[in-house]
């Protein structure tokens, strides 16, 4: 994962055969960084992360089954030296910045809106100068016993197994819907994601059968190289949730996911790369499957969402592709939400099992550059759509002078995320409990102090 071309890391070789395996921000400076410890296995040795320190993450490191690994609020940890393992499985693999949290242990990592806990590139972090760019850290990782629809347990994409360390999720002794990782509260995670092979990669924040017991909270990824957030499985809720620049899906959901997610925010950058797929661009707000083929397994994948806000670009542009794809037997169950500046669609209704729940897509305001676009595979009741060649023209977010709801890293120094918020002539106004998206008119919005929208991104 190591090098880019604003960072440069050194490299060091760990060994994970089956025998052996190894493997406040603004005063803070390289002079205060520290290598968060580990033994010949990869696993944290320490039990806190201080904020006096800058903390450098090398290679994959794994939080053990019964070990707590806590991280104070205001810490920042950076993408470490580069390790390169030779795994059975997946040949070889360099890796860097990767944090893993196996099933039985934990990571509190609480921040506060003041103090958030920041993981990110060296040079963003303090270490360095320059910009940086998506693939610069790596990621995070949680897994725990909470229910999914595998029947087998099935190892986490995008990373090596160290000897006597359980990354897997689902199976048969995966069954305690409470199941508790730990806490993530006020946390940013800048520029992760990497991609070793198709259907084995490193998201911002992954998610493997994690538990309601496990909080969520207030979690800001940027610009990732795959997906910003995916849960596989689990019934783990979250609140508070932003994907800015994502390459691939902003929330992409898998394997019996049955959480309910609160306020999150979806912009897409056209400054950044987006995934493909068969040639054509196959970059999402959400992506939702019951599994990789469209079976019936159960728990079925039927995450419950409200207030979302997921908004692509003001004109419409073949790098992105659809605001919702509903496939593979998902069920559908979205809410009081805005969808708007997608090309293809702003929900896709894809396989049979999916179209018949299709009415769970309701009381929604939704854009499209067509009428066309709107809605495709099926057409739910309920939502109030317009269609416009300027997504805000209709969708009428932020000031009617000024400003825009729009994020590109070109102009992301003067973003202002109350541009968001709808004006009393938007569809999406309304009172507390009547209006859509995920901020509410005339509050100031959730995403103060703690987010950051311009983190140093090297604009495409």
């Amino acid at each position: 994962m190591g090098v880019t071309s604003c960072e440069k890391k050194s490299v060091e070789v760990a060994n994970y055969e089956q025998s052996t395996s190894a493997g406040t921000l603004a005063t803070l400076t390289c002079a205060d960084t520290a290598s968060i410890p580990v033994d010949a296995n990869g696993i944290i040795t320490a039990t806190t992360l201080t904020k006096n320190k800058l903390w450098k993450l090398n290679g994959a490191s794994y939080v053990k089954e019964g070990q707590t690994l806590t991280i104070e609020a205001g810490t920042t940890i950076i993408t470490g030296r580069t390790k390169t393992y030779n795994d059975p499985s997946y040949g070889t693999q360099n890796l860097a910045g990767v944090l893993v949290v196996a099933k039985g242990g934990k990571l509190i990592a609480n921040g506060t809106a003041t103090a958030p806990i920041v993981f990110t590139s060296p040079s963003a972090g303090g270490c360095g100068t320059g910009c940086s760019n998506a693939g610069a850290f790596g990621g995070i990782i949680l897994l725990g016993k909470a229910p999914t629809n595998r029947t087998s347990a099935v190892r986490i994409e995008g990373i090596p197994q160290p000897t006597g360390t359980d990354i897997t999720f689902g199976g048969s002794g995966s069954n305690i819907a409470n199941d508790n990782s730990g806490s993530l509260k006020y946390v940013r995670i800048e520029f992760p994601g990497y991609k070793l092979a198709p259907d084995n990669e490193i998201n911002g924040l992954t998610l493997g059968g994690v538990g309601s017991g496990t909080t969520l909270s207030h979690i800001q990824v940027s610009y990732s190289a795959d997906d910003a957030f995916e849960f596989f499985g689990g019934t783990v809720n979250a609140d508070h949730l932003v994907a800015i620049g994502t390459d691939d899906d902003d929330f992409d959901f898998d394997f019996g996911y049955t959480g309910t997610i609160n306020y999150a925010i979806g912009l897409k950058d056209p400054g950044t790369t987006n995934s493909t797929s068969s040639g054509n661009s196959d970059s999402n707000g959400i992506e939702s499957d019951n599994d990789g083929t469209g079976t019936g397994a159960t728990p079925l994948t039927a995450p419950v969402l409200r207030n979302f806000t997921l908004l692509g670009y003001n004109t419409s542009s073949p790098k992105l592709r659809n605001g919702s794809r509903w496939r593979r037997g998902s069920g559908v169950n979205i809410q009081k939400s805005i969808i708007g500046g997608f090309p293809n669609s702003a929900a896709l209704f894809e396989s049979p099992a999916t179209i018949a729940a299709a009415a769970g897509f309701t009381n929604n305001v939704v854009h499209g550059f067509t009428p066309a676009s709107i809605f495709l595979g099926a057409t739910p009741a309920g939502n109030v759509t317009g269609v416009n060649a300027t997504t805000n023209s209709y969708l009428q977010l932020g000031p009617a002078l000024g400003g825009t709801p729009f994020l590109t890293c070109a102009t992301a120094s003067t973003y202002n995320p109350e541009h968001l918020i709808p004006r009393s002539s938007s569809p999406a106004y309304g009172t507390a409990t009547t209006y859509k998206g995920a901020f509410q008119p005339g509050v100031t919005p959730w995403t103060a102090n703690w987010t950051k929208f311009n983190p140093g991104f090297c604009c495409n």
